[in-house]
């Protein structure tokens, strides 16, 4: 971008603009553009809504900057449930399993070792793949806790 100092033409500025709507322009170009046309008098529908947005985009940033913490601290104890739930669900079914006894009702009655057991290692195959979904949810919550700490530590 130019240094201050030097005029745009109107084209320029709608380029310009139409690069800030595109998402191609950096933080400091970004701010630069801000402040030319803070202080132009251009008029054009593509100034206009770029000046709407960049006003949207700064009460956004505002909003995000007043209460970072609270969006991160919402989903902590979800996952730590759900991975309490599937820990205890585990424990179980490791302590039924180790006597090998399964015992099982369909419909009221009760049903013979062999249906037992395929009933028991569906439900295992379920809470296996719970696991995976939970593991991978996690995962990824913790990518983005770690984009956003890293985020926070060099905006400072």
């Amino acid at each position: 971008m130019r240094h201050h100092d030097a005029q745009f033409n109107l084209k320029e500025v709608e380029k310009l603009c139409q690069l800030y709507q595109d998402c191609q322009l950096t933080v400091l170009e970004e701010t630069e553009l801000e402040y030319v046309l803070a202080h132009c008098d251009f008029d054009s529908p593509v100034i206009k809504e770029t000046k709407g947005l960049m006003t949207v985009s700064r009460s956004v940033k505002f909003a995000a900057n007043e209460k970072p913490h609270k969006s991160v601290w919402k989903w902590v104890p979800r996952v730590a449930a759900c991975a309490a739930l599937v820990l205890g669900i585990a424990a179980i079914y490791h302590a039924n399993q180790s006597n090998d006894n399964c015992i099982v009702y369909v419909s009221g009655e009760k049903a013979n070792d062999e249906i037992a057991h395929e009933i028991a290692e569906a439900d295992v195959a379920k809470m296996q793949q719970f696991m995976q979904v939970v593991n991978e949810q996690k995962a990824a919550e913790e990518e983005k806790v770690k984009q956003f700490t890293n985020h926070i530590n060099q905006s400072k």
